[in-house]
């Protein structure tokens, strides 16, 4: 069974990122991509199938690691008595 979870493919070649691999990309079946910026994507989809493409086509992939925020409200101390 594949594993599926969203990732971020990061295009290592010069120059801007090929419009013709990122529509390849969004035909793999049950890819998704979420977000994507100058040459990065963010993609959801089956881990295997998404390293074989970032393998053949010159693309970096790495899991999407969530980093959770820090409560920084302010709080009331007690007094001790």
């Amino acid at each position: 069974m594949a594993i599926r979870g969203r990732f971020i493919l990061r295009y290592t070649g010069a120059g801007p990122t090929p419009q013709a691999q990122v529509v390849h990309l969004k035909r793999v079946p049950g890819t998704k991509v979420l977000d994507a910026s100058d040459k990065m994507l963010l993609v959801e989809g089956r881990q295997q199938e998404l390293e074989s493409f970032a393998h053949s086509c010159g693309w970096v992939i790495a899991p999407e690691k969530t980093i959770p925020v820090p409560d920084t409200r302010k709080k009331i101390k007690r007094r001790s008595r």
